[in-house]
């Protein structure tokens, strides 16, 4: 997983909860006082109706871009861990996956038309009897021929 919003680049490690709908909702957690001390000044920044791009890979592997508004941002400390957790009101959003499966395959045009034209129709010749009992005879001294009469 990967989140990436308002400048804050989230690597999985971080992250433990993503949720995608109306609302993207990501919440990390943070135990080392230096990595949470980067986050921290980077929340701080963060204001409330904020506009902002995000990026988001989920555990599937499915890519979300789009745009948004901020509309709750959170953060807390308890033991010695640290988290955040950030609501973005989704206004535009674009997946890899869906465009795969809404698109249809445009219908593949041939490079050269071929238009019918009029032409006459050969018709085979008819066989007799009379021509296969001579054909038999033809080649009746052939070895690779073996026709039963």
């Amino acid at each position: 997983m990967y989140a990436k919003f308002c400048s804050i680049e989230i690597l999985s490690s971080y992250i433990k909860e993503v949720s995608v709908g109306d609302l993207l909702t990501v919440q990390a957690l943070v135990t080392n006082p230096l990595d949470w001390q980067h986050f921290y000044e980077k929340i701080s920044s963060i204001r409330e109706g904020e506009r902002t791009d995000f990026m988001v890979v989920t555990a599937e592997g499915d890519r979300l871009q789009g745009s948004g508004d901020v509309v709750e941002m959170e953060r807390w400390s308890s033991r010695g861990q640290w988290g955040f957790r950030i609501k973005i009101r989704v206004k535009k959003q674009k997946s890899l996956t869906d465009r795969r499966t809404r698109a249809p395959k445009p219908a593949v045009k041939p490079a050269i038309e071929v238009t019918a034209k009029p032409a006459a129709v050969a018709t085979a010749p008819e066989v007799s009897v009379e021509d296969v009992a001579r054909f038999k005879e033809l080649l009746k001294g052939s070895l690779a021929m073996d026709i039963s009469a």
